[in-house]
């Protein structure tokens, strides 16, 4: 009864938050890596930007996704593609140390591929994917929080 009790407001609160963030057209940014100021653009860079995935294995819930991206030209696009809860997510990738970037996936099987896509300064687009095992997630806290999380988000849609 208590968690009940709990629930409610949280999904009054939440079908709120719904409604107006459903007015505003969610277009994902193109991400970019330095200000116009500080964009290198190499004139004869004809060449897609270089894309290793790093990341060998995921688990249910939320990882930290690494990919290697090398260019000559400064980075415009850096996303990460998935599926999660039956929507398409496309997150940042955001800049760590030699090239590597990073993101915050939530997957949740039964999807298995991530797709990564970077373009360059001079419109140079490539995309890479991988297709994962996704390994069940040991930790009960987590996958309590994982479908309290895929509840509310169908009673968002259901009363949206």
């Amino acid at each position: 009864m208590l968690a009940f009790a709990f629930l409610i407001p949280m999904l009054t609160a939440s079908v709120g938050q719904s409604a107006i963030a459903q007015s505003i057209p969610m277009v994902p940014p193109p991400f970019p890596e330095n200000s116009p100021q500080e964009e290198r653009i190499v004139e004869n860079d004809r060449a897609p930007p270089k894309v290793e995935i790093l990341t060998t294995q995921l688990h249910e819930g939320k990882n930290v996704f690494e990919v290697r991206i090398t260019d000559e030209s400064s980075l415009r696009t850096r996303e990460v593609k998935y599926v999660h809860n039956g929507q398409l997510r496309i997150d940042g990738l955001f800049r760590d140390q030699n090239n590597v970037y990073k993101a915050l996936i939530d997957i949740e099987a039964p999807s298995r591929i991530v797709m990564v896509t970077a373009g360059d300064a001079n419109g140079n687009i490539v995309s890479d994917f991988r297709e994962y095992e996704i390994a069940e997630s040991q930790d009960i806290f987590t996958q309590v929080i994982n479908r309290l999380s895929q509840m509310l988000a169908y009673f968002q849609n259901l009363f949206a």
